[in-house]
């Protein structure tokens, strides 16, 4: 994909698109844009509000050395009990709903979505009984057994600047299969049309090739800049940050396009 410089809006038609999502109605870096308790619904995923009942997937996601590998300054020696999970899950929402610093999702995906090949290596006890979630603006209907799979969001949002960063952890088996790109597109779409942010970066490090991939070739962004040694392992040891970064214009120019397309040719 064309690299799209990041310093202007190259494109009439982007200039009109992005004109009419500030127009809409919608009130750009509104801090009561920010959910208590959001939700989205994709093809293949469904964007839901942490819940106590989702503590004990987190667990075993936060836990799992396959999950985590590429994100080790994030892990405990071992791992995240339930309780670490209720704790997390309870300090990010005081975060979200009072703060109004970040948006935090559960990745969840009903029983008759989950990809075939994938089907025989979830448990049944992984599954989470069919309910309605309360959200904001109303319910979401779970009609059938789900898997929660991951997490994502973004982090880190100052509204005065118009600035955020985006992130996901998804469960290893996933990884390859579509869902951290659906949940990533409606996440940076959030972002972007309804937040009317500027910028949301990403960070990765230089072992995920995987991320890094998919910023450079899927999304079309060269990396940022590398910040050494910013991670801490612990033990004395650190990790460089490779940071990536997509732009209200450059979403309205090509990338929200291709990943749109992404996201139907998997579906």
């Amino acid at each position: 994909m064309k690299k799209i410089r990041s310093n202007s809006i190259s494109s009439t038609a982007a200039q009109q698109r992005r004109a009419s999502v500030l127009d809409s109605g919608r009130k750009g870096c509104d801090p009561d844009l920010i959910p208590h308790r959001g939700s989205i619904s994709g093809t293949l995923v469904t964007l839901l509000p942490p819940d106590k009942d989702q503590d004990p997937a987190l667990s075993r996601l936060l836990s799992d050395s396959e999950t985590m590998k590429y994100l080790t300054f994030m892990t405990r020696p071992g791992g995240f009990t339930k309780r670490d999970a209720a704790d997390r899950r309870m300090a990010r929402d005081q975060r979200q709903q009072q703060q109004k610093e970040l948006v935090n999702y559960t990745i969840a995906i009903k029983r008759s979505k989950v990809p075939r090949k994938l089907l025989h290596s979830i448990g049944d006890d992984e599954y989470l009984a069919a309910h309605k979630v309360p959200v904001d603006a109303g319910e979401v209907d779970m009609d059938e057994p789900y898997v929660v799979v991951g997490c994502c969001g973004l982090n880190n949002i100052d509204l005065g600047n118009r600035c955020a960063e985006a992130g996901i952890i998804l469960d290893a088996r996933f990884w390859r299969s579509g869902v951290s790109t659906e949940a990533l597109y409606l996440t940076l779409k959030f972002g972007f049309e309804t937040l009317c942010l500027h910028r949301i970066g990403l960070q990765t490090t230089e072992e995920n090739i995987g991320m890094r991939g998919w910023m450079e070739r899927v999304v079309g962004v060269p990396v940022e800049c590398v910040r050494k040694e910013v991670l801490y392992l612990g033990n004395d040891s650190y990790r460089d940050s490779w940071d990536y970064a997509v732009f209200d214009h450059q979403w309205y120019l090509s990338v929200e396009k291709s990943l749109r397309a992404r996201v139907a040719s998997t579906a």
